[in-house]
């Protein structure tokens, strides 16, 4: 390989010291891992679990025994048992950090929500997100998506007045919508609120009596607590009429039990003319299937019971035992009545014998969102990790979440402590008068309607290319999977810095950055073989191009524009990535777009600005390279690549090329300049110095397996400056 480079001939690099952790390269200490494979070593967590479980009770068995082993025999089992239950534990607590992901991606995809909903209901909203660095499980983000987006879609269409309204009561116009999330006391708080018009108690009472869900006097005895829960009825709606955003009263089911199949619950505070806060709060570990359980026994059959729902466990004697009409038993914990059922009468109507209990009767006392309960059992054997299975949806067994493999592959139980306290007082988990504080977001919404069926088309449109110029087909499947979720990651953050720019239109640091996203995304559009949307891609950088020039003013138009093309291409990748064609069709984007679009002169760089193929360091990048070199001993390399024919313009390439090389450490020049591979005036050879804390065989390495494979580069050499 050659090329021209201002170092000498390359000798033998002495290993410069080892930086901090902080300079590792993000490409090289990060890796994509698919959701399904850590639910599956969550399963084999969950197994390991299982065995080091059997461990310790060999061990105990073993130690209590009259099998008469050495001293040394026994101190090796008890150890063993104990370094398999550290690891079991440390194991468990891993795979829970690696599926924790910011809030924020579920978060930044309703601010287009909210801007769409406010122009068709002609509302003025201003939408802030606080706490979007909170981490929660992968599984929870995604779940939450679409009941928080019920709660959004009624919040601007019933919660918030509109302008002329709010200025009518003393309000200002624009109205506040404020998405939060927080963690508090092994709780993920997520909440929702707005200053609008709050929920009418005596309306939602009105319609409970027209719509028969409940008689005329008990809809003026309910609480207001129960009065909020109430909306969450299926087909309960106080809309006079309904909107294509809602009104239909459906959703508001669908919502409660998404929130509770997570194991939350839903909390209302809201203020008759001062808005509302709908608050989910969600236990953080709810999308795992491994939880710390209390194991008991009722009869022969044991149960284990979520450590979080067991308030205490304690022996009473049978004189403590209060009776009611001869049928109704309670015991005063803590000064308070607490009732108290017969655990294995609760679930089969078969209770234990009287003489179960002679002199002292073992009590556990559990607790939920909807009231506390006392059980009879026989006996508390001792706490365990474990695993839950949950029941097949063909099964429902009232009192029991599912099943679990206990100490010696032995069957368990777990409970359901919610159902058992509702059991407890002849109700059903799903009755609304029993549902304790309002479970859920708000009063209307409708489903959401299907999305419609992609046209049988090639993808991008791309209908006669050669198969040379088709490199999605020749790329794996796991590296084009690679290419998509990068252009949803960058989607993101372009999504985010329009946002921003809208509040600060004169800002070009801004518009240069949203201009570099796009370009990332229409590189990654045609390397993947989707050329018309790259087109397309182009097209919106002309526009930002004049935006760069001052040429075009940035105002609610054109950044609509770019919204409404970042929602286009987000659509794009959902039907990509499901196996479907894709190509950019709505007619009002595109009609706009053509309205901006400006025929393209092509610049050519004046004969004195020509490039010599020399470096010319910037005053910063100068500092930037003795400070690397000298100062931080980190290595710098002078890299030379060769670019061949490709099916995509050449400076495209080569700017993707320096993306890459960007992620191994800090750039610091490039020859043609950054500035004209952007414009498009780059070449089939491009020098690039950057200073890296990797050896010169891993650099090596990257290059052959990224850039020659995937980036057309026929050839590279890479020194590092002595």
């Amino acid at each position: 390989m050659s090329g021209e480079h201002q170092a000498a001939a390359p000798t033998e690099a002495k290993e410069a010291p080892k930086p901090a952790a902080a300079h590792q390269a993000p490409e090289l200490d990060r890796m994509a891992v698919k959701i399904s494979h850590l639910d599956r070593l969550l399963g084999l967590t969950g197994e390991i679990i299982i065995s080091a479980s059997n461990i310790s009770i060999l061990q105990r068995h073993l130690a209590t025994s009259l099998i008469n082993l050495d001293k040394n025999s026994l101190e090796m089992i008890k150890n063993v048992a104990m370094t398999t239950n550290r690891i079991s534990s440390d194991l468990h607590h891993l795979v829970m950090d690696i599926r924790m992901v910011p809030i924020k991606e579920t978060f930044l995809r309703f601010r287009r929500l909210v801007r769409d909903l406010a122009k068709k209901r002609g509302r003025q909203v201003d939408f802030e997100i606080v706490g979007e660095d909170t981490l929660v499980d992968k599984t929870v983000a995604e779940r939450l998506y679409e009941p928080l987006a019920h709660q959004i879609r009624n919040a601007v269409d019933h919660g918030l007045e509109d302008p002329l309204e709010r200025k009518h009561v003393g309000k200002p116009p624009t109205g506040r919508l404020v998405l939060t999330a927080y963690k508090k006391e092994g709780f993920t708080y997520v909440s929702v609120s707005d200053d609008g018009h709050g929920l009418d108690e005596s309306r939602i009472r009105q319609v409970a009596v027209e719509k028969g869900f409940l008689p005329p006097a008990a809809a003026q005895a309910i609480s207001p607590v129960e009065c909020w829960n109430l909306i969450m009825q299926p087909g309960f709606s106080t809309a006079t009429e309904a909107t294509e955003i809602s009104g239909r009263g459906v959703g508001m089911d669908v919502v409660k039990s998404t929130v509770e199949s997570l194991g939350g619950e839903i909390i209302i505070d809201t203020a008759r003319g001062r808005g509302s806060t709908f608050t989910y709060k969600i236990p953080q570990l709810s999308a795992v299937n491994i939880t710390d359980a209390l194991i008991i026994r009722s009869g022969e059959t044991f149960y284990a019971v979520p450590i979080g729902n067991v308030v205490a466990t304690q022996s009473f004697s049978l004189d403590d035992v209060n009776t009611t009409m001869e049928a109704t038993e309670s015991i005063i914990y803590l000064g308070s009545i607490v009732p108290l059922h017969d655990l294995r009468g609760l679930l089969t109507g078969a209770p234990l014998p009287v003489d179960e209990f002679r002199e002292n009767l073992p009590v556990i006392i559990i607790d939920s969102k909807n009231g506390r309960l006392a059980l009879k059992v026989s006996e508390f054997i001792r706490p365990q990790k474990l695993v839950l299975i949950p029941l097949p949806e063909i099964f429902s067994v009232r009192g029991v979440a599912g099943t679990t493999i206990l100490g010696g592959n032995q069957l368990g139980m777990v409970l359901d402590p919610f159902d058992l306290i509702a059991m407890s007082c002849g109700y059903s988990k799903d009755d609304a008068s029993f549902s304790g504080r309002a479970s859920v977001m708000s009063f209307d919404d409708e489903a959401p309607e299907p999305a419609p069926a992609a046209s049988p088309q090639q993808p991008g449109g791309a209908t006669a290319t050669p198969p040379a110029q088709r490199p999605a087909e020749a790329m794996d499947e796991s590296m084009a999977e690679e290419f998509f979720v990068e252009i949803s990651n960058i989607l993101s953050e372009a999504s985010e810095e329009i946002f921003q720019l809208e509040k600060d239109p004169e800002n070009i640091r801004r518009v240069n950055t949203i201009f570099r996203h796009f370009h990332s995304i229409k590189g990654n559009f045609i390397m993947t073989g989707f050329t018309n949307v790259g087109t397309f891609v182009h097209d919106l950088e002309t526009i930002l191009d004049q935006m760069r020039e001052k040429e075009l003013k940035v105002d609610k138009e054109v950044i609509d524009l770019l919204l409404d093309a970042i929602k286009n291409m987000e659509q794009g990748i959902v039907e990509i990535r499901a196996g479907r064609g894709y190509e950019i069709q709505d007619p009002e984007l595109l009609a706009e777009l053509a309205r901006y679009k400006k025929a393209e002169a092509k610049e050519k760089p004046p004969q004195d600005e020509a490039d010599d193929g020399q470096f010319h360091l910037s005053p910063l990048g100068t500092i930037l390279y003795f400070s690397k070199l000298v100062t931080q001993g980190v290595k710098v390399y002078q890299s030379m690549f060769h670019i061949g024919p490709s099916f995509q313009e050449t400076s495209l390439v080569g700017y993707l090329i320096i993306k890459r090389i960007s992620l191994l450490g800090d750039l610091i020049d490039t020859v043609p300049s950054l500035d004209k591979i952007e414009r498009g005036l780059g070449t089939d050879k491009i020098k690039v110095m950057f200073a890296s804390s990797h050896s010169l065989e891993r650099v090596n390495a990257f290059c052959e397996k990224q850039l020659k494979r995937f980036y057309q580069v026929v050839e590279y050499e890479n020194l590092p400056v002595e």
